[in-house]
């Protein structure tokens, strides 16, 4: 564990001893009432009062690392500007609201700690009562998955709501390069093994840094503060308020619910069932990262077939790749993961899908494919038109033509949806093997509906153009304003419970007052109200 010198850990345990005395004595002095009730008398302050001199901390995670527009819009850089504007449209006065970021825990519980030892410990009893320190722990867990963004909460962490997890976890990698090995390959297992060692150390300091953080946290309710953690809660420490972010379970079942909806699984029949892909990134094989990958795959997929499972039971739903079958269960997970680091990887994955080894056939015939997130969406969109598949979604849906997107866009007029047409080579009266046997003609080429998650910048103009049916993002605008509607209940004495979006959930078997909004649906139809009129996107970022 790193610390600052000798006197801020000094004046830290003084503070913390100071604070034991001090609660103590009060306690004996008062007949054993709570001195966070009795110091100040919130109930008689009204919320704007309150909220007019109260202060905000913000922590959070310093951003991950970004390429150009080829990125998530699920950005702390986007968050936090919109909980701060939330909290001075709430009354809160800009000049006491304070943003610290930090790369990684241990710099954060170093900051955490400090702003306890340097303001609250020197501070009145009103200014404490009055101050409230939000938390994103900076811990690593995302690590290997940031093509969903900065914010998800993870696994081990999920709220009681999402439903029940699968039992048979694994840290293998999914579905790696499993062929002999090279002549470096003890180079490789060296390599592994100090990325190992490393990554065992890193997790060490975490550890070490999440129980400091947890204590010092602790010392700032005595003290009187409010504290809100976002994304992943913290071991040993149980907020004011808890604000869980989506979850890998919730962005699958997302994208699959799309899929149901757009191809109109519910009236689909199994004479003429649809052909359905779904594509779960994983990290490189012996990598550091396999293990949180392969459980964010893992969940991602019960999530997945939880709303797929049905329709690939009775038929109405088939893999092309047959890597998803009737008797498929969520243990199954690994049978649709792929190493997916680089672009190439993708198309690479999505050519060995839809094609067969025989010279001059045409691939396969394709109605929906789920990619997880933009990143394999991007490439999978790429590699379809390199395969020659033509239309957009328009061909699916009819109703939508860009003509009609940029009225749309433009506040003209809203777009039309109707269930999609049944495929071009279905044949009334065929059988269920005719129907996928059938090859080379118009409908076999048709694009498919494609699905994905992160909002990437430079994939709203395929999501205008009809090239991916949606993407995904976290509801920030709503979040945003359910923290400041949260912060101000705080502040001003009343219970969270009181407020519709809180609610009382177990976590890691803690109780803890929770919000959570679920994940958007974004696209063409609602893009310009989801992110173009909260200022996330311009006009010329959808290609208009």
């Amino acid at each position: 564990m790193t610390t600052r010198g000798k006197h801020p850990l000094a004046r830290f345990l003084a503070f913390a001893t100071a604070l034991v005395l001090t609660t103590a004595s009060a306690a004996c002095g008062n007949g054993g009432q709570d001195t966070e009730t009795t110091s100040i008398d919130t109930d008689k302050v009204s919320a704007s009062s309150a909220v007019s001199k109260s202060n905000v901390v913000i922590f959070t995670p310093s951003d991950g690392i970004s390429i150009s527009s080829h990125t998530p819009l699920n950005k702390w850089a986007k968050f936090v500007p919109a909980i701060t504007k939330s909290l001075t449209d709430s009354g809160f006065q800009s000049k006491n609201i304070k943003v610290k970021t930090d790369g990684n825990l241990t710099k954060q519980s170093d900051d955490v700690q400090d702003y306890l030892v340097n303001q609250l410990s020197t501070a009145s009893s009103d200014v404490n009562h009055h101050t409230t320190l939000i938390v994103a722990p900076a811990i690593s867990g995302n690590k290997g998955n940031e093509q969903y963004g900065d914010y998800v909460t993870n696994p081990d962490d999920a709220p009681a709501y999402d439903t029940e997890k699968p039992s048979n976890a694994t840290n293998t990698a999914a579905n790696g390069d499993t062929g002999s090995k090279s002549s470096s390959s003890a180079d490789k297992t060296t390599q592994a093994q100090n990325e190992d060692n490393k990554d065992k150390t890193d997790k060490n300091d975490e550890a070490t840094a999440s129980k400091r953080l947890a204590k010092t946290l602790k010392l700032a309710k005595k003290a009187g503060a409010h504290t809100i953690i976002l994304a992943n809660p913290l071991a040993g420490f149980t907020p004011d308020l808890f604000v869980s972010m989506s979850t890998p379970r919730q962005i699958g079942a997302l994208q699959a619910q799309q899929l149901v909806s757009k191809l109109a699984l519910e009236k689909t029949t199994k004479m003429h069932p649809k052909s359905v892909e779904v594509m779960i990134p994983v990290g490189e094989e012996e990598d550091s990262t396999t293990a949180t990958t392969d459980a964010f795959a893992q969940e991602a997929f019960a999530g997945i077939w939880d709303v797929l499972q049905p329709y690939f039971k009775d038929g109405r739903a088939v893999s092309p790749s047959k890597k998803l079958t009737s008797t498929t269960t969520s243990k199954d997970w690994e049978s649709v993961c792929f190493k997916a680091t680089k672009t190439a990887e993708v198309k690479n994955e999505l050519d060995a899908r839809l094609t067969d080894s025989s010279k001059g056939s045409k691939p396969l015939h394709i109605d929906g494919i789920l990619t997880m997130n933009d990143f394999v969406s991007s490439a999978v969109v790429d590699e379809l038109t390199s395969l020659k598949y033509t239309g957009t979604a328009a061909d699916i849906n009819p109703e939508i033509e860009v003509s009609g997107i940029v009225g749309t866009l433009t506040g003209k007029h809203n777009l039309d949806k109707i269930a999609p047409p049944k495929p071009k080579d279905s044949k009334e009266n065929g059988t269920e093997d005719e129907t996928q046997s059938q090859s080379g003609s118009e409908g076999d080429m048709a694009w498919p509906i494609i699905t994905g998650y992160g909002a990437y910048a430079d994939m709203m103009p395929d999501v205008v153009n009809g090239k991916q049916w949606m993407t995904g993002m976290e509801n920030i605008q709503k979040l945003s304003g359910d923290i400041a509607g949260a912060t101000t209940t705080i502040e001003a004495g009343k219970n969270v419970t009181e407020l519709s979006y809180v609610k009382t959930t177990t976590i890691n078997g803690t109780k803890m007052d929770t919000i959570h909004e679920k994940p958007m649906a974004i696209s063409a139809g609602n893009l310009k109200h989801l992110l173009i009129e909260p200022g996330y996107i311009s006009l010329a970022d959808a290609g208009l």
